[in-house]
């Protein structure tokens, strides 16, 4: 199933709220690089994450943030009917622009860039081989996410264990997968659909988890 390996993550988490940033379910190819937020949803991609609320295991409640773009909008909506149907309490708490790809200040030459190197771009881009002009750097944009994380996790629980699900992309799950816990996509892979990095408090800290990997990371 698409995200078992997150599922497996967050159901050994001890702490009594947990939070993942993971990438949108299966959506349809990007036809212009230059208008990559265009693709919405499949038919695949609204079952599997469905699938994937519905089996959520370990917490009392989830709250489901997403990004700007209706793909993720989407899995947020699709995620929070399988949890419900599991019994869940659900907060469907909609967009956060901080969940979004804002840091690409040109989106026609970053998508032209992109489409000519396909999944290079992002090595590139990590060791500042692409202009500030075009899209921000990488380890500006992962201490941003943290602080949105952070954020978050630490609101008040009303009662029982909280998992906060925060929709993306899959650059922002690279982003903090490699500047946090060091998985580089060329030895791990693409951030698959519904595939993302875990997080739980621990006093002032906060500590990411990603399969076998983890790190205190503020």
């Amino acid at each position: 199933m698409q995200g078992s390996e997150l599922l497996a993550t967050l159901s050994t988490l001890p702490a009594d709220r947990a939070a993942a940033v993971l990438r949108h379910a299966a959506r349809h190819p990007i036809a212009d690089p230059r208008e990559p937020l265009a693709a919405e949803l499949t038919e695949a991609g609204h079952r599997d994450a469905e699938a994937f609320g519905a089996a959520i295991r370990g917490f009392d409640r989830v709250r489901l943030f997403h990004s700007p773009v209706k793909r993720c909008q989407q899995t947020a909506e699709r995620v929070a009917a399988g949890a419900a149907r599991a019994g869940l309490n659900v907060e469907l708490v909609g967009t956060r622009p901080e969940l979004g790809v804002a840091y690409i200040l040109d989106q026609i030459e970053t998508g032209r860039l992109s489409g000519l190197h396909g999944e290079k771009f992002v090595r590139l881009w990590f060791t500042n081989q692409v202009s500030e002009q075009l899209i921000l750097r990488a380890p500006d944009i992962a201490r941003r996410k943290l602080a949105y994380v952070t954020a978050r996790l630490r609101e008040p629980v009303a009662g029982g264990r909280r998992l906060d699900l925060h929709v993306s992309h899959d650059w922002n799950v690279l982003i903090l997968r490699e500047l946090l816990l060091g998985v580089r996509h060329e030895e791990a892979g693409w951030a698959t659909f519904l595939d993302g990095v875990a997080f739980t408090a621990e006093a002032e800290s906060l500590r990411a988890f990603y399969r076998e990997r983890d790190a205190l990371v503020s």
